[in-house]
């Protein structure tokens, strides 16, 4: 944990233009949040107050819930997921219209249960919207040309891993604990207009201060790059850190099945041609080298016992029919004698080795006065 918030604090001063006074508050209260943790205190934090309570709720109690607790549904449609968590949290400050600091042009809309009304409602129509945690009270300001596609985007898996305050907040209470309310509607989608919709998304943030904002400038983050040095040491930092196990069966949930993006695709014989190319040779990456004794000794293991993907099971007679390989057997004047279902088959009536047969097998050269081929000459 202490690692942790060094690294928040480097952040914070590598990034320093970049930051404004509200990062530097949420950067600070998330400090106290950690800190929180380890002395089982709870500090107050600078978040938003437009809850039905009108109390600033606190950092620190909040439950995190366990690994078993986090599912996911799926649209088949358009791959739209939605988080869901069995554990049910305590939404002690719901989104109330008469404590938000501005009017609005829509009703409070829930993620889940009116993600289709949303997406359906405010299709083609550019503005400005309000993202609202009911657990905690935290909030996101954001806008979009077209809000119907910009909504969608929290409902994408590649989206919901990219590490923003917003996306990681609906990963731990799944959407069913957040509220949007559209603030301001500009008008049909117009991307002519995109000037006025950041100046206007602008207005909003200084107004309400929203702490799950990564930057408190609109539309601040286009075009920006880390610098070398930046990017230098935050892979230094993530070096020999392995996912956690949380992490891990999160990414496993998001990526399976209908939301994987080569779900139901096949590479064509092209492409495949091209894959197999490119790892001949020396662009194999074992090329001249030799496998450890050790790493043998554990791909054996691995494959052995009830490690072993066919561990208790049999092979049906169909399947066994098709990796047979039959053996055509000819004198030493290459007259046909017998062909058998199998190279197990020869070798219980011609009293000849397994591996024998295998070896001198379509290499058209005689053992025992005998050829062995593959197929019918």
């Amino acid at each position: 944990m202490l690692n942790y918030i060094l690294l928040l604090v480097f952040y914070f001063f590598i990034n320093y233009d970049y930051l404004s006074y509200n990062n530097k508050m949420y950067l600070k209260s998330f400090c106290d949040e950690a800190s929180s943790e380890t002395s089982n205190q709870s500090s107050n934090s600078e978040i938003n107050s437009n809850s039905e309570s009108g109390q600033n709720p606190n950092f620190g109690t909040e439950q995190d819930p366990d690994d078993d607790d986090f599912v996911k549904k799926t649209v088949n449609n358009n791959n739209l997921t939605t988080i869901e968590h069995k554990h049910k949290f305590n939404q002690q400050h719901k989104l109330n219209l008469a404590n938000l600091k501005s009017s609005t042009v829509s009703p409070v809309y829930n993620l889940l249960n009116d993600r289709e009304t949303i997406l359906r409602e405010f299709l083609n129509k550019s503005g400005i919207y309000l993202i609202h945690n009911n657990v905690n009270g935290k909030q996101y300001v954001g806008s979009g040309t077209d809000l119907a596609k910009r909504l969608a985007t929290y409902y994408f898996p590649s989206r919901l891993v990219d590490n923003r305050y917003i996306s990681n907040s609906i990963l731990k209470y799944g959407h069913g604990n957040f509220s949007v309310v559209i603030l301001y509607v500009l008008g049909n989608t117009d991307i002519s207009i995109k000037k006025d919709i950041i100046s206007k998304e602008q207005k909003y943030i200084d107004l309400y201060l929203p702490v799950l904002n990564l930057n408190p400038i609109a539309g601040s983050s286009m075009g920006f790059n880390h610098s070398e040095e930046s990017k230098r040491l935050m892979s230094e930092f993530r070096k020999g850190k392995p996912l956690s196990e949380k992490t891990k069966k999160r990414l496993s949930l998001l990526f399976s099945g209908e939301l994987n993006p080569f779900w139901s695709k096949h590479h064509t014989p092209a492409t495949l041609e091209k894959m197999s190319k490119s790892k001949l040779g020396a662009l194999n990456p074992m090329f001249n080298k030799e496998k450890s004794e050790e790493f043998v000794a554990h791909m054996y293991k691995d494959r052995k016992g009830s490690n072993n993907p066919m561990f208790g099971k049999t092979k049906s007679e169909e399947t066994l029919a098709k990796i047979r390989k039959k053996v055509y057997v000819y004198d030493s004047n290459k007259q046909f004698i017998k062909c058998y279902d199998s190279i197990k088959f020869a070798v219980n009536d011609l009293h000849i080795a397994f591996e024998t047969i295998k070896k001198y097998l379509d290499t058209d050269k005689t053992y025992k006065d005998k050829y062995f081929y593959s197929e019918l000459q």
